[in-house]
């Protein structure tokens, strides 16, 4: 399918490759807010549930996309 156009295989990979660093960027964030609770040991924020299944998910998205990237465009 990419063979007969290398230059849109190379977007592709590109592509894949910024969606999942910020994917892995955002997945980070919530847990950067949530840190200084977790390790100075005040209580917890009731947002704590919310932003793991949200870094959880972003990071499993990044992953995914990760995986196409190996499996599909391979160099």
């Amino acid at each position: 399918m990419f063979s007969d156009n290398p230059s849109l295989r190379k977007i592709l990979r590109t592509g894949l490759l910024v969606f999942a660093i910020m994917g892995f960027i955002s997945g980070t964030m919530p847990l950067a807010i949530i840190s200084p609770a977790i390790f100075t040991g005040t209580s917890m924020p009731e947002q704590l549930p919310a932003f793991m299944v949200i870094a959880v998910v972003n990071y499993g998205f990044a992953i995914l996309l990760l995986g196409v990237r190996s499996k599909f465009f391979k160099k």
